[in-house]
């Protein structure tokens, strides 16, 4: 009867663990389907705005003595879209993958070997699928976070209060000592085993709540040093330098997750009655703070370690999610980075346009671009912009050929008015081109940068005169100068130091329609006034607004209206 009990038992865990093994393999070859449908499809991610803060703070964690050259300013990044951008390049099924490439996108690098390399891995990835998948399974056993940053709370692993074991195995030991007693005296041991359980469960919740924040972080350290140990089991040789050094990570943490069950398993007493008994018996033992202490110590003097190993996997799993987004655009190319300053694109488009019309573009001098209200002009500045970010950091720019020198970025292009700091339009702007004029003076490297409607925040007059010292200025240093206006009087003022491009229009009598074709040469039509009659304004306002044009033009004195 004894031997039949003990088949039975054995029986059934073995048939628990086939089914788990059964389950595991349903449901990775049910993400590996997803994966291969999802690969390469144009998409942007769905993300809460506090997911996207945290996302951020592994960036603005790693600035601290960050050497490694410029670092996009948020004025740039916001006048480019750049969120929207990362969340279309972004298809990691990590934390840490998602984190290290929006960090990537805001460090451009000028050096082409670097460059190479992330090519190369890139292309190893999209041309590799059976690698790829592995990869990308293994990611996801990593998982996302919500509202978390674990850089974070590494870094704050300081501010935990230090916390002796001492007191934990005196615990552990009137524990036992109560336990023990029941059986020796009944009547006093319980006495004395309710004492114990009332002192035991008052200081575990007090150190609790202290450590509680950091266990989830701890449970994602856990399950990505797994993650790295399955990487290197993989033995891709084309990124063996990369496990490699995971390999020679994991060892040095060596001890970090040895029995980490008893930290992570059953928490909040939610699961089955095998983990809400281990809750009770953590509670009454204090085993999880022994084991989080134990943790901490570990955790404290490997964290420059623990942050090798994100930077690894995190660069990886940015590998695979370019190599997705590359396959996404209607076209890419590997930039050419040269050391003659000069711009030069072939078939440009923007990454986030679902039907781009391309635009061709060579030039040495910086560009001056017109052109009527909606014509394209803005689109085809953040077009440039964002392929030389792009192509600096992702080794991808959106066209069918680049080439171009490495440059510093900077734009002023989508400014508003900051009412809560009591700042105009004006005010703002001038501050914004001030800083890349300093910028500008204090570097050696070569600058691009964009220039949305220079100086819109002030009086015509005194606009186009300031407006074309300014570009002037640009223009005459180590810049390459793309900037747009509606003024026509800069398009002569500054010809000889800027070439001159323009977007136009087929105007009909009930409509207007947009080539978003770049043009050679100055604009020569408008079309506000027709647009406003286009969108149901009185003929009584168009006529007369039409009539003070054309009189302005003829005798360059405007009547009174």
């Amino acid at each position: 009867m004894y031997y039949a009990v003990i088949g039975a038992a054995a029986l059934m865990i073995l048939l628990l663990i086939l089914r788990g093994i059964h389950e595991n393999k349903k449901a990775l070859t049910k993400l590996k389907e997803k994966l291969i449908s999802s690969y390469g499809k144009k998409g942007m991610r769905d993300i809460e705005h506090e997911d996207l803060n945290c996302l951020k703070r592994y960036h603005l964690n790693t600035l601290s003595g960050y050497e490694g050259g410029q670092v996009i300013d948020d004025i740039t990044w916001n006048d480019l879209d750049m969120d929207k951008v990362f969340l279309s390049v972004d298809r990691s099924l990590s934390q840490t993958g998602s984190e290290y490439l929006y960090d990537m996108l805001k460090k451009p690098v000028k050096d082409s070997e670097e460059i190479k390399e992330r090519d190369r891995v890139i292309e190893h990835f999209d041309t590799d699928s059976e690698k790829r998948l592995e990869f990308q399974a293994t990611f996801a056993s990593m998982g996302k976070m919500k509202r978390v940053s674990v850089s974070d709370h590494l870094l704050r692993l300081g501010d935990v209060s230090d916390d002796s074991n001492l007191r934990h195995y005196l615990c552990v030991l009137l524990g036992i000592l109560a336990v023990g007693s029941i059986f020796v005296s009944p009547g006093y041991g319980f006495l004395l085993f309710f004492t114990v359980l009332v002192f035991n469960v008052a200081t575990y919740f007090k150190r609790k709540g202290q450590i509680e924040p950091y266990i989830v972080s701890f449970a994602y350290l856990i399950r990505s040093m797994g993650a790295a140990q399955t990487l290197i089991k993989l033995k891709d040789e084309e990124v063996s330098e990369y496990t490699g050094r995971l390999s020679y990570i994991l060892a040095s943490l060596k001890g970090l997750n040895t029995n980490t069950f008893i930290l992570l398993s059953g928490r909040g007493m939610t699961g089955g009655f095998l983990d809400m008994f281990l809750d009770y018996i953590r509670i009454f033992f204090h085993l999880d703070l022994i084991k989080f202490n134990n943790m901490l110590a570990i955790v404290r003097s490997k964290n420059s370690r623990i942050f090798e190993m994100f930077e690894v996997m995190g660069f990886l799993e940015s590998c695979i999610s370019i190599a997705s987004f590359r396959r996404s655009l209607p076209v890419f190319c590997i930039p050419e980075h040269t050391g003659i300053v000069g711009f030069k694109a072939d078939g440009l488009c923007h990454p986030l346009l679902n039907e781009p019309v391309p635009s061709d573009i060579d030039t040495v001098n910086g560009v001056l671009i017109t052109g009527s209200n909606a014509s394209g002009k803005s689109t085809f500045l953040k077009s440039v912009a964002v392929s030389v970010l792009l192509s600096q950091t992702i080794a991808t720019a959106v066209c069918a050929y680049y080439k171009a020198p490495f440059f510093d970025i900077y734009s002023s292009m989508s400014l508003r008015d900051d009412i809560l700091a009591g700042e105009s339009y004006y005010m703002a702007e001038i501050k914004s081109l001030k800083r890349i004029l300093d910028k500008t003076d204090e570097n050696k490297a070569p600058v691009i940068c964009f220039i949305d409607e220079v100086l819109r925040g002030t009086n015509t007059i005194e606009r186009i005169a300031a407006s074309s010292q300014i570009l002037k200025n640009l223009s005459m240093k180590n810049v390459l100068l793309f900037a747009a206006t509606h003024d026509i009087e800069l398009t002569f003022m500054l010809e000889e130091y800027l070439d001159n491009y323009h977007f136009s229009e087929e105007i009909l009598e009930n409509d207007i329609r947009f080539s978003y074709k770049l043009m050679t040469g100055r604009a020569q039509s408008k079309n506000a006034i027709k647009l406003l009659s286009l969108l149901g304004y009185d003929d009584e306002i168009t006529q007369a607004a039409q009539r003070l044009t054309e009189s302005f033009t003829r005798n360059n004195k405007w009547e009174k209206a």
